[in-house]
């Protein structure tokens, strides 16, 4: 079975607060807003993707 590689697993993935999530690989980039993906979650398509 494949292994799925999300951005909550990702160690570029770092929590601000309130539900927000943001990518440190680009800047200005939330992954999650409020507790919700935004559109630009796994914008990378896990080519950046480390492992925490």
């Amino acid at each position: 079975m494949a292994k799925s590689n999300t951005c909550e697993q990702c160690i570029n993935c770092e929590y601000l607060e309130h539900g927000d999530m943001a990518c440190e690989q680009k800047d200005d980039v939330l992954v999650y807003e409020n507790f919700i993906p935004t559109k630009d979650y796994m914008w990378c398509k896990n080519k950046k993707f480390e492992e925490r």
